[in-house]
């Protein structure tokens, strides 16, 4: 990031940054216009209406840089384009090519360039793992709707079975593109066929070997001491390709120095421990998974949490990774996040009412690790710690559960709250991490539920999956 923020301004014209996720793509924008420079960034998330204008933007150069998913399809060109970067190594040489030959197709001189981190071959494996339901998933599946006798809706599915609703949907999917096809959809039910499924495992495992091997080699391009057109033109079977003569290999030497200052590094640093996350609050129970309560439907105002703030992504640079080393390896997280919660409630956030009491969630597998955390935010805060809420019953590791049916379903009847003498003044609720969010809307409810205040969520990480 400190290398983008000092060297994109020398970079001719204007120019894309590539990135694998929508998150390092808002990230990486977001940056660049803290450093004064003319980013946006573009993924599937944004609208087609906005997608346009960012193009249309970047043609008339009125961007310095695009930063982009594969979003940015082929069908974009802009001949004088300067510059493309990849924040991380793309998937295959062909979409290398694709990607980086977008640059200087009408001016003299131009600039690709590859940067490469930790966490290249992780994106990597959960794109290639997730590519393919897993046998496991169609034959649950399967399973499940043929006990159906009417069909059953995504929605009734996630409720039967442990799977993500995109796993179920994957599995949907690859069935009904089938010829003959084992399942059908009528209406929004989805039903079995007399159809046999015959999954064809060998195209699974030849496909996924494919992908694994075109990671290699862009591994291999990484770290090519030979021309690296020659390289590209040898893999797309060029049978003509000549070293460049133009290239850092060829050269010798870096086209563009890779060193990068201090200060702007410790800007980055800076940067990345002042972006925390929001916790948005849900607004609707999952269906009847929370009936033991008598939940169901839209969460009304009075028992619904306020939006609330995580200071970190679990395991990102920035306050990330002394999270995960606080919880993994240490069992303590350090003095230095209780500090940044507090510059984060009190400099950026200041939530308003601002709680006047401090509560967590409970565990039955690390009883000390949250409560301790939240006593020395407490402290720090000023405020009273009441541990007001307690388990009564043990249930599965949330990591576990893997659709919204199953996370609500998998917390009912497991809290309770115990009232106290301030119990309606407003309150920080804190949890090291989120991943679905149903706890904490949970928990929420039962203090709103008890007669609380405004409930606060807070937590040290936010756990966001490829």
């Amino acid at each position: 990031m400190a290398w983008l923020a000092e060297y994109i301004p020398q970079l001719p014209l204007s120019g894309i940054v590539y990135t694998l996720t929508v998150r390092d793509c808002e990230r990486v924008a977001s940056w660049l216009q803290s450093q004064h420079i003319d980013a946006a960034a573009y993924h599937s998330d944004i609208d087609s209406a906005q997608r346009e204008e960012l193009e249309q933007r970047l043609l008339s150069n009125d961007l310095k840089v695009l930063v982009a998913t594969t979003a940015l399809g082929m069908g974009f060109d802009k001949p004088d384009l300067g510059f493309v970067i990849h924040f991380q190594r793309p998937a295959s040489v062909v979409h290398y090519y694709q990607q980086v030959g977008r640059a200087g197709r009408a001016v003299n001189d131009a600039y690709g360039i590859m940067l490469s981190g930790d966490e290249d071959q992780d994106i990597a494996d959960y794109f290639i793992r997730t590519a393919f339901p897993p046998e496991g998933h169609v034959l649950e599946v399967l399973s499940a709707l043929e006990y159906a006798d009417n069909g059953l809706t995504l929605n009734q599915l996630e409720a039967r079975l442990n799977l993500s609703h995109s796993q179920i949907e994957k599995v949907l999917k690859l069935l009904s593109l089938e010829s003959p096809a084992p399942i059908i959809k009528e209406g929004t039910c989805w039903r079995v066929t007399h159809i046999t499924y015959i999954p064809d495992t060998q195209k699974v495992k030849r496909l996924t070997d494919l992908r694994r091997m075109e990671q290699a080699r862009m591994h291999d391009y990484l770290h090519s001491r030979e021309c690296l057109m020659q390289f590209l033109g040898r893999e797309l079977d060029d049978p003509s390709a000549n070293p460049c003569g133009r290239c850092a290999a060829c050269i010798g030497a870096p086209l563009i120095p890779v060193e990068y200052g201090n200060e702007i590094a410790n800007q980055a640093a800076t940067f990345l421990r002042r972006t925390e996350q929001v916790i948005e609050p849900k607004r609707s129970w999952k269906g009847d998974s929370l009936n033991q309560h008598g939940w169901s439907g839209r969460i009304p105002s009075e028992l619904r949490a306020e939006p609330g703030r995580a200071l970190s992504i679990w395991g990102d640079a920035g306050w990330g990774a002394l999270v995960k080393h606080g919880k993994q390896h240490d069992g303590h997280f350090d003095d230095a996040l209780v500090q940044g919660l507090v510059e984060m409630i009190r400099d950026r956030w200041k939530p308003q009412p601002f709680p006047r009491w401090v509560t967590c969630v409970p565990s039955q597998t690390h009883p000390d690790l949250v409560p301790d955390l939240a006593r020395r935010l407490a402290v720090a805060l000023n405020l009273p710690f009441v541990a007001c809420i307690q388990k009564i019953r043990p249930t599965k590791p949330q990591k576990f559960m893997q659709n919204s049916y199953q996370q609500a379903h998998n917390l009912a009847g497991a809290f309770s709250v115990e009232a106290w003498e301030r119990m309606a003044e407003p309150v920080f609720l804190i949890d090291d991490m989120i991943d679905s969010g149903w706890t904490l809307t949970v928990i929420a409810a039962l203090l709103r539920n008890a007669g609380s205040g405004p409930v606060f969520p807070v937590a040290l990480a936010l756990v966001q999956h490829t």
